[in-house]
């Protein structure tokens, strides 16, 4: 009896064998476990950090647009580049809304395209500043150019009204002026007498010498006024020019000037429309009143 237990307490090697292999798939299945929750592990983190450089990228994506949306330009050209990088922008803001954190690959990829889009905003942003900076030279020039130029215009205008006034003072000086002038009635005799004897009227006087005045020929005009302001003529077409209108006068006379002092007299043949009173008479000449006065016919 004893001898048959001691050989069943013998082990039998199949068996031992088969221990040692469960043994072994045992510790084998431990160290898998161990590996899978470890990687699990790591999987979880990476799928983090992926989620929050999504959100980040995201974020960072906003940003650009708004940031896009603050650049202001008058340049045609670059608005429609500025336009076309806002919706690169606007797509990759879409595509990152369909991806679910789980590519570290793709999102390396969206990393790298939002600093490409970083770096294109940046050139763009040195881009408006520098033409920001011309503008402002510009407009600095364009105010300096102005200021210049309406200087110009004050100083032009202040010759133009210096000018005027010179060619007003020449042309004054270049007047004709008459002193010692009368206005009287004149019998066939050429006597002075009475309106009722009156047989002409005579107008005489002197023209002052005048060195810058025109040399040559030139009519004087006489006009004379009634005392009812009727003018006294002969005919309707005696007219002549004065200050862009046309004035009848009384009686002209042709006279050669030389620049020296010269006595002068015109006449008038009484119509018999004379009567007493207050009578004005003014003389002309090359369109400019030279002489003026008033007489009284008795």
């Amino acid at each position: 009896m004893e001898e048959y237990l001691k050989e069943d307490n013998r082990e039998n090697p199949l068996v031992k064998q088969l221990k040692i292999m469960v043994i072994a798939l045992a510790a084998l299945l431990v160290v898998v476990l161990v590996f899978f929750l470890i990687a699990r592990r790591e999987n979880r983190a990476n799928m983090q950090i992926i989620s929050d450089e999504k959100e980040t990228l995201q974020q960072e994506l906003m940003d650009l647009s708004s940031s896009y949306d603050g650049l202001k330009t008058n340049n045609d050209s670059l608005n429609a580049k500025l336009s076309f990088e806002q919706k690169k922008i606007t797509s990759l803001m879409d595509q990152m809304k369909r991806f679910r954190a789980n590519s570290y690959t793709e999102i390396s990829q969206y990393k790298k395209e939002v600093n490409t889009l970083k770096t294109i905003m940046r050139g763009y942003v040195v881009q408006i500043d520098s033409l920001d900076q011309a503008n402002k030279k510009l407009l600095a020039e364009n105010r300096e150019v102005k200021k210049q130029m309406d200087w110009v215009r004050e100083r032009n205008k202040s010759l133009e009204e210096k000018t005027t006034r010179m060619e007003e003072t020449l042309e004054r000086a270049a007047t004709l002026s008459v002193e010692q002038f009368a206005l009287y009635p004149i019998n066939r005799r050429e006597k002075e007498t009475t309106a009722r004897k009156c047989a002409q009227l005579k107008a005489e006087f002197r023209i002052t010498g005048n060195i810058t005045a025109k040399r040559g020929a030139r009519y004087i005009y006489l006009r004379v006024t009634r005392p009812d302001g009727k003018v006294i003529t002969d005919n309707e077409q005696a007219r002549f020019k004065f200050q862009n209108v046309e004035l009848e006068y009384t009686a002209r006379r042709e006279v050669i000037y030389e620049g020296e002092r010269l006595d002068v007299s015109i006449y008038w043949p009484n119509d018999g429309s004379l009567a007493q009173g207050k009578y004005s008479a003014d003389l002309f000449s090359d369109g400019q009143q030279i002489g003026a006065g008033e007489f009284i016919l008795k």
